[in-house]
């Protein structure tokens, strides 16, 4: 990367960092100038000081700066991020600004209703409890953002201002200005952290140098300040987006009992090769993740300069990872990429809605036609020549290619289940060419590495870091990845065996089964397209705000999923940009399912919903049935109009929140209450009841009457007749109306579930 492009890096990156000086101490000086004081003494040159001293139009005008000054570029580059974030309210209150304004919900603009909630002033710190938006508004201090300040310095004094430290700029400023507001003007919305802001800056910059450069065109001045209006207008940039299909079928799909111990490794293993088409066609493209809008769930899409060397590099970083993907997984994984010309006038404020929409839609348009027709005629024909494969199959994902001697597993699915506890105990990861890894792309292979191996620059390739933000030489691209589990070998039958749940009499408590989740948003990809389209018809529809809502996204189903899962005994097998798949203690997937949707209520406002299905299933029962079955479930909670949870069988298909309140809450409640004191002949009474329920003919009213009459026995030798009367009187009202009675059906077998007792 040559040098005009690594400054104009750092002082896209760095341009704002003087509000945040600005607001630790009050001066009344324009926070360009307290920028460059500011990082003057950790020796960046004076491109990037300019960029950061004069990025606002009236600095420029008093400037004598040369023609090609990289400041006239991230000028107009702040310019087009600032008309894609910042929005009026719509008020006009009294006081302009306020330097203790909080960072506003990206939510509050989603969805038809607005909203006002307000982030907790703070710093992205991975140990922290999730920061939920609240109501209430604690305001940032001086002190507050004098720390983060401190913070910023400690992290720039360990710098070398190269291309090896993007990653570590990226990384420090995620971790400090997440939860800062990038305006303070009460007159806008402050929905757009300083980090987003700050990260589109630079994208948006090396777009421009990238397309001006391609087109010989050096007197920025010229082109970019006297005549900014009309650059807006050019179609200089690409959106572009991929999309990696057949994600579940290779997660799942796979028969043999020993294959619980690589479903880790192959959500892990797929969720690098997406990281891997975006960092190869970063790399290519001479661009940075600043260029990244939103990648996660095998989906992503960029911001890139709008040149024919970008759009061949695109078509050729499809073409390559579809030849490798036949030739490792067959027909099995598939990316598709689309891409789309746009100008800044498009995606600035002013654009129409339907311009904006426009853009995307071309693109997902593009995709979906080359899913339709994934190969070329002569890759066809290549195919075909192979002929048909026949032989031994691999006895987990049946492929006759590559089988290991006297074994009947393929190298890619031995690899894969050693590679499982990798993910859990290692936090670096490094892809090179070095050919005893798990192949990634194209002449490039996956390994585990170690922080000492990186300090002493053991590495040779391209380091990925795993739930942290690190920043040093080469410590590059932090994944945020949900990789929670109770269980450390990964033999997932233990979670069947329950030896943690013993009674008095060294008896196994709970049904000895296997609980398995799967949930996804719904709705998302209207959401992602659409989702700030309502208020204020549409104006709050922005790349920022798309890039903000995918980021919230991600945090929330990659990184916080974590601490909702802590103390279960489960694991999270895979979670994507929405789409969950659990396994675990059957009663504790229960729990978290409930309190996974409980807390995206809350992360969205309520603008969102998901929906899950639950299974059961015996410890030996293949993996590939266990998916397809909870996918199942999941569909019949969708067709039950949504924000709904199906257990065990699709009759049993419920709104959450009549699930938690009436049934859980509430009806599983009473149960316990009467119950919990009772005899094993209590229990037996129970078993009678579920079958009188279940036998229920709501035209015959002998079955009232039977049910009265076993209650009647019941209270006879109930020892708590209060608790008795309660239970009684709520399940007679109950027995008349089919939905009601359905919601005691399933309580009852969540109780014997969880009281039976066995071994």
């Amino acid at each position: 990367m040559d040098e005009k492009l690594i400054n104009l890096f750092y002082g896209a990156a760095l341009h704002d960092i003087g509000k945040v000086v600005q607001r630790s101490t009050g001066q009344k000086v324009r926070h360009s100038q307290l920028g460059s004081d500011f990082l003057e003494p950790f020796g960046f040159s004076k491109a990037v000081l300019d960029q950061v001293k004069y990025h606002h139009y009236h600095e420029l005008m008093g400037a004598t700066l040369p023609t090609d000054s990289l400041a006239y570029i991230t000028y107009l580059a702040d310019n087009i991020a600032s008309g894609t974030d910042r929005r009026e309210n719509g008020e006009n209150p009294v006081k302009q600004w306020e330097s203790q304004l909080c960072l506003e919900d990206v939510f509050n603009k989603f969805g038809t209703e607005p909203s006002k909630r307000y982030f907790q002033p703070t710093v992205l710190r991975i140990e922290d409890a999730p920061n939920f938006a609240e109501d209430h508004v604690k305001g940032f201090s001086n002190s507050l953002y004098a720390g983060i300040v401190e913070r910023i310095k400690d992290n720039l004094t360990s710098i070398t201002f190269t291309e090896d430290y993007f990653d570590s700029i990226l990384n420090v400023l995620e971790a400090t200005l997440s939860f800062i507001p990038s305006s303070t003007n009460m007159k806008e919305v402050a929905d757009i952290s300083l980090y987003d802001h700050m990260k589109m800056t630079t994208g948006f910059a090396s777009c421009i140098y990238h397309y001006l450069t391609t087109h010989n065109r050096t007197d920025y001045r010229q082109d970019l300040f006297k005549h900014a209006d009309s650059f807006y207008r050019e179609k200089a940039f690409i959106l572009a987006s991929f999309d990696l299909s057949g994600i579940q079928e290779f997660i799942y799909t796979i028969t043999s009992s020993g294959a619980h111990k690589q479903l880790r490794s192959r959500s892990f293993y797929l969720d690098m090769i997406s990281e891997w088409i975006v960092d190869s066609l970063l790399t290519t493209c001479s661009l940075t993740r600043a260029n990244i809008m939103y990648a996660g769930g095998g989906h992503a899409y960029f911001i890139l300069p709008n040149t024919p060397e970008v759009k061949d590099k695109l078509n050729r970083t499809e073409e390559a990872f579809n030849a490798f993907f036949l030739e490792q997984f067959s027909t099995k994984l598939f990316v598709a990429f689309g891409a789309t010309e746009f100008a800044a006038t498009e995606v600035m404020q002013g654009n129409t809605l339907a311009t904006y929409r426009a853009i995307f839609q071309k693109v997902s348009q593009q995709i979906s036609e080359k899913k339709v027709q994934r190969y070329t005629p002569d890759v066809l024909i290549k195919m075909n020549r192979g002929g048909k494969k026949i032989g031994r199959e691999c006895a987990v994902c049946h492929t006759v290619d590559r089988l290991m001697d006297g074994e009947n597993k393929c190298y890619l699915c031995a690899a894969l289940e050693n590679f499982s506890k990798d993910i859990q105990r290692e936090a670096f990861f490094e892809v090179t060419t070095v050919p005893n890894g798990l192949p990634i792309g194209p002449d490039a292979y996956l390994h585990k590495t170690s922080e000492e191996a990186i300090k002493s620059q053991q590495m040779i390739g391209k380091i990925y870091s795993k739930n942290n933000l690190y920043t040093g030489l080469n410590q590059g691209v932090h994944l945020w990845v949900a990789d929670y589990s109770s269980n450390r070998n990964n033999d997932f039958s233990s979670y069947a065996e329950r030896e943690w749940s013993k009674d008095s009499a060294g008896k196994t408590l709970g049904i000895k089964r296997i609980g398995v989740m799967r949930c996804d948003v719904d709705d998302l990809g209207y959401g992602f397209m659409a989702g700030f389209s309502h208020q204020s018809d549409g104006r709050y529809n922005t790349f920022s705000r798309t890039a903000a809502f995918s980021r919230s996204m991600s945090v929330f189903f990659k990184l916080y999923i974590n601490q909702f899962a802590k103390d279960k005994h489960l694991s999270i097998i895979y979670s994507g940009g929405d789409d969950v798949f659990v396994l675990g203690s059957w009663d504790d997937v229960l729990i978290f399912g409930m309190e996974l949707r409980q807390n995206f209520i809350r992360w969205t406002d309520g603008k969102l919903t998901l929906s899950a299905g639950i299974g059961l299933f015996a410890d030996k029962t293949p993996v590939n049935i266990m998916a397809r079955l909870t996918g199942e479930l999941e569909d019949a909670a969708k067709s039950n109009g949504k924000d709904s949870i199906c257990l065990f069988d699709s009759q049993n298909t419920f709104k959450f929140d009549v699930f938690i309140d009436d049934i859980w809450q509430d009806k599983l409640g009473l149960i316990r209450t009467f119950f919990h004191s009772q005899t094993e002949r209590g229990k037996v009474f129970l078993y009678k009841l579920l079958q009188l329920i279940q036998e229920r003919d709501e035209n015959d009213r002998i079955s009232f009457a039977r049910l009265a009459y076993y209650l009647a026995r019941m209270e006879n030798e109930a020892t708590d007749k209060v608790a008795f009367q309660t239970f009684k009187l709520s399940l007679k009202e109950a027995f008349e109306d089919k939905e009601e009675i359905k919601k005691y059906e399933i309580a009852l077998r969540l109780y014997l579930y969880e009281t039976r007792r066995e071994g």
